[in-house]
């Protein structure tokens, strides 16, 4: 029992300081790009456009992230003006369709089961992110998200679709040149040299992140005691008796834990030399690699339990919907 709350401290302690770095890191970051050139995000994946979503799925592709440090940048990204369908495009992909998840599946299973399972991903994802952009995403934002991010949304209407559109738009502080033109060019130069300050967008990443200390504390320390107290032959003797019943109930298990993308494929090539088939263990590893509850706990920071039902919701349908696919093949 102490060597696991020795480990269990010890990953808390590894989780918290990574998530806390890349937090505050590639917030500044993507806020920098953004202000140097001339809101790159906004430019590239604030439209909603197929083309958008293409680009968000490329980024979440490239960014090989577990499904907690995936926050910070999704955070970023809609404090860029970025269209929501397009973040959730993102938040979606990028813990589940990554370099190091496609060749691990590549080396543990097969190029044909692999091909396959971006593949479904790909369309899947690409699909409900547009749904999601069409719903009202007013409602999704907890108020304090609103007002501390300065969001004013407006309501957009298709001609042909009446459904609710929303998108975000970032209110800029005035600046001392729109005013009298008695003003010196001086301010001018401060204020775009102040907009360029990598040190000060830093510091407004710092203040950011103080707020979702409490959330990523007990998100990590979840995640933390649940890796070190799960073990493994609990999945072996739960997912290899029930039939396809199994596919619903790996999912089912998988989003309740919080296992990394580097130890989740290995789990499962254990779990397939113990007979358990092949649709029952995707099941598991797109729900676990997913969705989790310390992310989960995090996106409350940001997020009503309205959005994080649905997010849940959809996360359950990829994993029960590719894990029956491959069941029965």
């Amino acid at each position: 029992m102490e060597v696991k709350l020795l480990e269990s401290l010890k990953l808390f302690c590894i989780y918290f300081i990574e998530l806390s770095l890349l937090f505050i890191f590639i917030s500044a970051i993507v806020s920098f790009i953004n202000h140097k050139y001339k809101n790159a995000f906004e430019k590239h994946l604030s439209k909603d456009s197929y083309s958008s979503y293409l680009k968000a799925i490329l980024l979440g592709a490239l960014t090989p992230f577990c499904s907690c440090s995936t926050i910070p940048l999704l955070r970023a990204l809609l404090q860029a003006n970025v269209a929501f369908g397009v973040c959730i495009a993102y938040l979606f992909t990028s813990p589940l369709i990554n370099p190091i998840i496609v060749v691990m599946l590549f080396l543990a299973f097969s190029f044909k089961l692999t091909f396959l399972y971006v593949a479904f991903l790909f369309v899947a994802i690409f699909i409900f992110a547009i749904l999601i952009q069409r719903l009202d995403t007013q409602k999704f934002f907890k108020e304090d998200f609103k007002s501390t991010n300065s969001l004013s949304f407006s309501v957009k209407k298709q001609a042909k679709n009446p459904a609710k559109i929303t998108s975000f738009s970032i209110k800029k502080p005035q600046s001392c040149c729109g005013e009298s033109k008695s003003k010196s060019t001086s301010c001018c130069d401060s204020t775009l040299k102040n907009k360029l300050s990598f040190k000060e967008i830093l510091l407004q990443s710092f203040k950011d992140y103080k707020k979702l200390i409490p959330y990523i504390a007990i998100g990590m320390g979840i995640g933390a005691f649940i890796h070190g107290f799960v073990p493994q032959d609990f999945l072996q003797d739960y997912l290899s008796d029930f039939g396809i019943l199994s596919v619903i109930l790996a999912a089912l298990i998988g989003i309740l834990l919080y296992i990394r993308v580097e130890a989740i494929i290995p789990i499962g090539l254990a779990l397939l030399e113990v007979g358990v088939n092949e649709g029952v263990i995707f099941s598991f590893l797109i729900a676990g690699a997913g969705c989790s509850l310390p992310e989960l706990i995090l996106l409350k920071g940001i997020f009503r339990t309205n959005f994080l039902a649905l997010f849940v919701g959809l996360i359950l349908l990829i994993a029960i919907g590719f894990g029956s696919l491959t069941y029965f093949l």
